[in-house]
This record gives structure tokens, C-alpha cells and sequence, in this order.
């Protein structure tokens, strides 16, 4: 009875000097714990070294008997203060700067409550790692509150990486659009390996699910593990609203009550732990949600978030491929010019070490995409040597080839009619170029080929990992007979002026012995090139005494050749589409002689012979030595 008096007097004293204004004797509270309702802490205005005991009394008419006190309220037994030993009253002390407590018969502010990662907006993925604060709210009666959760409430933290995390909700039945989960208590959690869900055909990933799935919500949260990186592509299969968040991006987004249907994102990776968060709800019927996802190089499986993922690794040695920027381009009409990929943002890149895309099999690296995709590829090759390179390059579209600074080939309106594709030439000397190929394929079965052929080689399948090899350092040695080749217009009639022409590039030759029979349109260092060809061979020579002497020169050529020697024009073999033979003769003194062999291709077949017959001595192909 005295007990309960004291409780009684103490608290209403205190509500006095609170509503009076009266300031508290010092900072010490007498700390009551209830049955029941949140914990009260009473100011006290005079030293706790001054209490002897203390008791509660009831007033008449008090819960119990009447006139008789009521039996003292069980405690509930509260760990005791460090400094504070147990069985005494709890004394706290406010630490200097703490906010004052609330005031006796208010609730105090309901704990921090770690709750599953929320949505704050629709459009933004939740914080990956920080949980949320509860809403500041009252305190519910202990007995009207929820009942706990079983298991723990996931949030997204290191070392949950192999597992989903899986909160389950019960919405409301008018529920049309994802919810923002961060306004609701989970009824519980369950976890699963991958999100396969489809009760009607038997699968039932995640197990543990309620029985009646009728606004069922759930959250799906972990995180998994990327070995290397790449472009992986990812699809969602549900029934109504669903929306898809890896690490800081909305990848996919299928909202609403709907049946069973699928929708795709792509999103480039790179090597490390990655988080995900997978919202769905299901209004009515059974539920569908499926998780899939295709990695750069593999076929689209359920994701397990325990493998995780494998993309390609990067090459010990990065400049021994080409890199390719990946772009989804607009759907519209490019019949006359292909895409500005300037305008475009990557979607992701890729590495190949050749450019060999033939066939439905699609381009390396970029899964499930073939349509309305643009790819520029760059990287470096070496050359050793010199000499002029035949690039050829197929496409069933747009395609563009640039080698340093230069455009070697262009198709600007697709090579869809030239299945051998288009070929161009760079005359290369020793050293290491850029190389870029932009490639755009809108519809249909995608083809990408790029060749090269070395001044004296084979064609093959271009590598930024192999040397080009062209003529060696010594090929202008004296035993050799340079020859400056020239591209000629399309349409030429007649030998052009090469003075007004720049050379395409050079090559070395042992003799001039290229006969119209020979077997071969091509002329060595000239790759690929058979038709509107010009070439220039030089000769600087000197004469002794004993060689000086009246020298003849013939010339057998298809279609145009001209001879000079000094300024002196010698032979002059113009036969454009026919075989021409013409000799002249001239008179060499001893000393130093420059002679020129001009020689023009058309069309058909071709080929130029140089013939020499010295001063009492037998015609011979001429050769310098």
C-alpha cells in the first residue's frame, strides 16, 4: 500500500513541476517500467541519495479491491546500469547535450526498426546497403501489435552474396501497381537460389510461399558475383506488375495487372559483386515470375544468383584485339546514310580478336540482340616493312574502315549488292595504326568480314595480333627497280600525267617482265588491284666509257606505256584496249642517266615488258644490276 502511495505521489509532484515551469532539482529520473505501454522516466527534484524507500498507494475506488491497495505489478525485469547494482531503483543520468525526455504519460519515440530495402521512388532503385528508419508513428499497444517476423529482415550487406533474400508481403485486394515496399511490414521472409516461379506448370522457386498467393508481394534482394565482364542480357517473365534494379539502374520495368509476359534489358558488368532487387506483385490466380539471363557468350538460363556470372576476360595483352562499342540504334529508315554513332550512347563493349560474323549466329559478345544494332570496333596493328595493303571488307550494310587518319573503304549505302564486299587500299610503312571499323546492321542476317593482303602474300582474315610484314628496310637497294603505283579514275582513255597525281604507293621489282600471257592480272605490291592502274618504274643508272654507246628499247604493253629517258621521250606505245609493241633507240654518253617507264591499265588483261639491247650486244628484258 505504501508502495503504491509513493508511485502515485511521485508521479503527480512531477507532472506539477513540469506544468509549473518549475526547474528539476537536477538531471535524474526515476526510470518506471510498465506491464505494458512504453517505459516512463520521472524527473526527480532532489538527489536520489535522499530516497529511503519508496511505495505505491491506491487512491479509493483504484483497480483491486475496494479500500484495499492493489497487489504490486509484476516488473519486467530490465538489465541493470553498469554503474547502478541490481534490485534498487534505476537512476538514470542525462548525458550533457542530450535531448530532454518526453514528459511523463507521452509515448516515447518507437525504436529504429531495420526494415527491407525501400523503393523511394519508382524510377530509382533502392540504397543498396543502408536500411531504412520506421516512420515515426505512436506506439502501438503491446497487444494490438503485429506479430514478429519470422527469421531476420534482409537488407542488402556484404556476405549475403549466393542467395536471394525474399521478403513476402500481403497487399491490399484493390492493389493495381507495385507498392512502394518500404511503407510495409513483411509477413515474413524466405530465401531461394533463383526465381522460378510458376505453380501451374510445377515450379515453385521459392519454396515456403503462402498458400493463398492472392495479392502476394514479394522483394527479392541479394547480391552476386561477376568473373570478368561483358554485356549480359536479362528477361523477366510475370504476371502483372514486376520491376527489375541491378546495383544503381531500372533494367526492366513491367507494371500493372497483366498476363504472363516477358520483357528484356541489357546491361554491361564488369568483374565484382553486383546487388539486385527483383519487386513483383500478384493481384488474382496463380503467379508467374521467372528471372533469366544470357551471358555474353552462353544461352539464356534461369539465373542462379549462387553461380553467378561469367563474362569474358580481358587479354593478357589488351592490344592484341579489337574493342567494340555497342550501341542499340533507333528504329527508323537509313537508306541514305547510317547512323551517327557521335549521337548514341555505348550500351556496353566487347572484345574480338577478328572480325568474322557470318551466319544467325549474331555478333560475339552481344547476346539475344542482332536488330537495329551499331558496333565500332578500334584497336592497333603493327607493320614491318613497307608497301601497299589490300583491305576487303564485307557487310551486309553499313560498314566503315579507317586506318590512321584515312578512310580505306566506306559503304555508305550497304555492300547488300556486293557479297564480295569492297576493297581499299593503304600504302603502310613501318610502325603501329589505329584501326576502326563502324558497322551498322538494321534487319535481317548479319554479316561482318574484314580481310587483308600483304604486298606479296595471300589474302587473310585481318588480326590486330599479327604484324603486317611488307617489303624489308633494304628493298631500295640498287639491285631493285622501284615502282610508284597510281589508282587512275575510272572512265581513263589515255596514259595520264602522273607529275599531277599523287602515288598510291610503291613497290620493288627485279626486272620490268610482266607479259599479257603471264597467268596473273596482278602486278607484285599491287594487291587486289586489276583494273585503272598506273605505275611509274624508276631507274637512276650511270654509264662507263666502254658502255656508252647507241642502246635500243622496246615496249610491249596493254594498254599505254611511255619511255623517257633525261627529258627525251624514247617509246611512245599507246594502244588503249590492245596489245602495243614499240622500240625506239638513243645515244647514251658515260655519266649519270634518269629514265622513266610510264605504264596505264584499263580494263582486261594487261601487262608491260620492257626490253633492252645494249651496243653490240643481244636484246634482253631489261633488269637493273
Amino acid at each position: 500500500m505504501r508502495s503504491l502511495c509513493l508511485k502515485i505521489a511521485v508521479l503527480v509532484l512531477s507532472m506539477i513541476f513540469l506544468a509549473s515551469g518549475i526547474p528539476c532539482f537536477g538531471e535524474d529520473y526515476l526510470v518506471i517500467k510498465k506491464k505494458s505501454g512504453p517505459t516512463q522516466r520521472v524527473p526527480l527534484n532532489f538527489s536520489p541519495d535522499e530516497i529511503e524507500s519508496f511505495h505505491v498507494e491506491s487512491a479509493p475506488g483504484a483497480p483491486g479491491q475496494p479500500g484495499k491497495a492493489a497487489p504490486p505489478a509484476k516488473q519486467e525485469e530490465e538489465e541493470p546500469a553498469a554503474d547502478q547494482p541490481p534490485g534498487g531503483p534505476m537512476i538514470l543520468k542525462r548525458e550533457p547535450g542530450a535531448a530532454p525526455p518526453p514528459a511523463a504519460g507521452l509515448p516515447a519515440r518507437p525504436p529504429v526498426r531495420e526494415e527491407a530495402l525501400p523503393l523511394r521512388e519508382p524510377s530509382r532503385p533502392p540504397t543498396a546497403v543502408r536500411p531504412p528508419v520506421e516512420p515515426k508513428k505512436a506506439e502501438t499497444p503491446r497487444a494490438e501489435a503485429r506479430k514478429p517476423v519470422s527469421g531476420p529482415v534482409a537488407a542488402l550487406t556484404p556476405g549475403g552474396k549466393g542467395t536471394f533474400t525474399i521478403n513476402v508481403y500481403k497487399l491490399p485486394d484493390n492493389v493495381k501497381t507495385l507498392p512502394d515496399y518500404s511503407a510495409f511490414r513483411p509477413q515474413g521472409t524466405v530465401s531461394a537460389d533463383k526465381i522460378d516461379l510458376d505453380p501451374a506448370k510445377g515450379e515453385k522457386q521459392p519454396s515456403g510461399l503462402p498458400e493463398n498467393t492472392e495479392g502476394l508481394g514479394m522483394r527479392c534482394m541479394g547480391l552476386f558475383l561477376v568473373a570478368g565482364e561483358g554485356i549480359f542480357k536479362w528477361r523477366v517473365q510475370s504476371k502483372d506488375g514486376m520491376r527489375l534494379h541491378i546495383d544503381d539502374k531500372t533494367l526492366i520495368e513491367n507494371d500493372g495487372i497483366h498476363d504472363a509476359s516477358s520483357k528484356t534489358g541489357y546491361l554491361h558488368l564488369s568483374e565484382g559483386v553486383h546487388s539486385i532487387i527483383l519487386d513483383s506483385f500478384n493481384s488474382k490466380g496463380s503467379p508467374v515470375l521467372k528471372l533469366f539471363v544470357q551471358t555474353p557468350l552462353g544461352q539464356e538460363q534461369v539465373f542462379s544468383i549462387g553461380q553467378g556470372l561469367a563474362g569474358w576476360k580481358e587479354p593478357a595483352k589488351p592490344y592484341d584485339v579489337l574493342w567494340g562499342q555497342v550501341f542499340f540504334v533507333p528504329k527508323g529508315k537509313y537508306a541514305a546514310a547510317p547512323p551517327d554513332f557521335g549521337q548514341l550512347s555505348p550500351i556496353g563493349r566487347l572484345i574480338a580478336s577478328e572480325l568474322n560474323v557470318t551466319g544467325e549466329g549474331g555478333i560475339p559478345g552481344l547476346p539475344g540482340r542482332k536488330d537495329y544494332v551499331g558496333v565500332r570496333y578500334q584497336g592497333f596493328f603493327n607493320v614491318d616493312g613497307a608497301g601497299i595493303f589490300a583491305f576487303r571488307l564485307v557487310a551486309d550494310n553499313f560498314a566503315k574502315l579507317v586506318v590512321g587518319k584515312d578512310t580505306i573503304v566506306e559503304a555508305t549505302k550497304g555492300l547488300r549488292g556486293e557479297p564480295q564486299g569492297k576493297l581499299g587500299w593503304a600504302f603502310l610503312q613501318k610502325g603501329s595504326y589505329p584501326v576502326t571499323v563502324d558497322y551498322f546492321h538494321p534487319e535481317g542476317e548479319q554479316a561482318l568480314e574484314l580481310y587483308v593482303t600483304l604486298p606479296e602474300g595471300e589474302e587473310e582474315l585481318f588480326s590486330p595480333a599479327k604484324t603486317l610484314a611488307g617489303y624489308p628496310s633494304d628493298s631500295g637497294k640498287t639491285s631493285l627497280i622501284p615502282a610508284f603505283v597510281y589508282f587512275v579514275e575510272p572512265g581513263t582513255k589515255k596514259l595520264p600525267n602522273f607529275n599531277k597525281l599523287t602515288p598510291s604507293g610503291m613497290f620493288f621489282t627485279k626486272a620490268i617482265d610482266y607479259p599479257v600471257d603471264r597467268g596473273s592480272r596482278s602486278f607484285p605490291g599491287v594487291p587486289q588491284r586489276e583494273d585503272w592502274l598506273g605505275l611509274r618504274f624508276y631507274v637512276k643508272f650511270s654509264l662507263s666509257e666502254e658502255e656508252a654507246g647507241q642502246y635500243k628499247f622496246r615496249v610491249v604493253a596493254r594498254d599505254a606505256a611511255r619511255l623517257v629517258i633525261g627529258k627525251k621521250l624514247i617509246v611512245d606505245a599507246e594502244g588503249y584496249g590492245k596489245v602495243t609493241d614499240a622500240s625506239g633507240v638513243v645515244d647514251l654518253k658515260a655519266g649519270s642517266h634518269e629514265m622513266f617507264l610510264d605504264y596505264f591499265h584499263a580494263t582486261g588483261p594487261d601487262g608491260v615488258q620492257l626490253y633492252l639491247t645494249a651496243p653490240g650486244g643481244e636484246e634482253r628484258v631489261f633488269a637493273f644490276q
